[in-house]
């Protein structure tokens, strides 16, 4: 049982990470001045 919800938890996790790094690389793809705004 354990196993099942590591699985999904790192599942849900890597799916999220690519998602982001996906959603961060097309924003900086149309946006070239974003650096500014992400210098938080």
């Amino acid at each position: 049982m354990k196993k099942i919800v590591y699985t999904l938890i790192t599942s849900a996790i890597v799916l999220l990470a690519t998602a982001s790094s996906v959603f961060a690389c097309i924003y900086w793809a149309y946006q070239p001045k974003a650096p500014k705004s992400l210098q938080k």
